[in-house]
């Protein structure tokens, strides 16, 4: 079945464009979302959860709304296999940018934690071609999927777009190693963890994946939150925000680890509630 899949996307990927075809398929895709609705009780769970005041109208509306850009999101990655060049053009504002290009030249590490927010394909792209630009890489951490199929086919598409693709099992020593070299590593870190790091997320504790908050007390580079808002197809703008804060040394291990993926998740927090529609709300983030 995952093969066959991967065939239709791969279909797919000829016949968008950037115009009424484009349209067109977004318009199939969210379609298709609106009539099956994947996850439509996660979605509704997640967003009374996060937001207890909300009506039902109101989640019934965002959910919507998180099918079409989820839709826009395939779209334009399918859009991006033809020419990923594409994505300079796409992502049309950068906001506090200047602190990242001065890594980049003084060639000092940096992670970037980023989420499944609005387009977070194009971010990817975007951001390994302005690393290109400046003679670097972007390292990026994948974890694997549970079809192995569609887990290579993303992968590649990665790739393509000139990310540098390292699996999670990598060692935080060696990746530690990595960002004091002034590599700069990308990771997707707003989904749950397997592990029993608590720390609140959107109002109620969750588990976490601490890997990044390990990192960051190791190496002391900076830790940059970084989104892409939708303004509309095809048109996107850059957010990124100041570095997370690392708590006092004197505190005990423990303490300093909870309160950087703590204010991690604060940080990812504070683009979800700007723009709710835009973030993945299909996945379980707070698993019991």
């Amino acid at each position: 079945m995952s093969k066959i899949a991967v065939s239709a996307i791969k279909f797919f990927e000829k016949l968008p464009d950037t115009g009424i075809r484009g349209r067109m398929t977004a318009k199939f895709f969210s379609g298709l979302l609106k009539l099956i609705r994947p996850r439509s009780k996660v979605i509704n769970d997640n967003l009374k959860l996060a937001y207890p005041e909300s009506s039902e109208q109101w989640r019934k509306d965002i959910t919507g709304k998180v099918y079409e850009n989820l839709a826009w999101t395939l779209t334009e990655t399918l859009v991006l296999q033809q020419d990923n060049s594409q994505a300079q053009k796409w992502v049309k504002s950068v906001k506090n940018f200047e602190f990242s290009q001065e890594l980049m030249t003084k060639n000092k590490g940096a992670l970037y934690l980023t989420a499944h927010f609005g387009n977070w394909e194009l971010y990817g792209n975007w951001m390994a071609q302005q690393e290109i630009k400046h003679g670097r890489k972007l390292y990026v951490i994948f974890t694997e999927m549970r079809d192995e199929d569609i887990s290579r086919y993303v992968q590649n598409t990665r790739e393509r777009g000139g990310m540098v693709m390292m699996n999670k099992d990598i060692s935080v020593m060696k990746m530690s190693h990595m960002l004091k070299s002034g590599k700069h590593i990308a990771v997707l870190n707003d989904v749950s963890g397997t592990g029993k790091m608590m720390a609140p997320f959107m109002g109620h504790d969750a588990t976490n994946m601490a890997g990044p908050a390990v990192m960051a007390m190791l190496t002391g580079v900076p830790v940059i939150p970084a989104c892409l808002y939708r303004a509309a197809p095809f048109e996107h703008e850059a957010e990124f925000f100041d570095p997370v804060k690392m708590p006092d040394k004197n505190l005990s291990h423990e303490e300093r680890l909870k309160l950087i993926v703590t204010e991690c998740n604060r940080a990812y927090e504070n683009f979800i509630r700007k723009r709710p529609e835009l973030w993945f709300w299909l996945h379980k983030r707070w698993r019991p």
